[in-house]
């Protein structure tokens, strides 16, 4: 029989996990104290949230899909986060230096392995994809405002003195 306690992490997790459109299933065996603390802070300021719990507390929360993403292991940690870009870089930070493992995860209701949470990690930001954009919108504009300002040039070099 689950005791309290149980079931009020299988509630709490099962709510963050309803309300997160992705997660990303991580190993956080190798991280002390401090680097759990620095990771839990990173990912707020991002807008995301760092839950650790039992995998038969996880395995009742997690979609579908994602059940083949925990294993056999104690405890495994599930980064939920509304803008699955920027969870992504940072947790592939910590991947790189060997601290956590990443699993997969599932962004939009779809599988996502390793390998994509790690290019999705080298995306621009929001930010600048949308300067990009207005870069890209930009462009034609500003080479038609130099044509017209060029005729105009011409028209006053070309037109007689008074």
């Amino acid at each position: 029989m689950p005791n309290f306690i149980n079931k009020m992490m299988l509630a709490e997790v099962k709510t963050l996990v309803d309300a997160s459109p992705s997660l990303i299933v991580l190993d956080p065996a190798k991280l002390n104290s401090a680097q759990t603390l620095k990771l839990r802070a990173d990912l707020r300021g991002v807008g995301a949230r760092l839950k650790v719990a039992k995998v038969a507390i996880l395995e009742r929360c997690v979609p579908e899909s994602a059940k083949g993403l925990l294993n056999s292991k104690s405890t495994i940690a599930l980064v939920l986060a509304k803008d699955m870009l920027s969870a992504a870089k940072v947790v592939t930070q910590l991947a790189k230096e060997d601290k956590i493992s990443l699993k997969g995860g599932v962004m939009d209701g779809k599988l996502v392995d390793t390998a994509s949470i790690k290019r999705l990690a080298e995306l621009p930001d929001q930010l600048t994809l949308r300067g990009m954009l207005v870069n890209i919108l930009a462009a034609p504009l500003t080479g038609m405002a130099r044509v017209i300002a060029e005729i105009h040039k011409k028209k006053a070099g070309d037109a007689p003195a008074a």
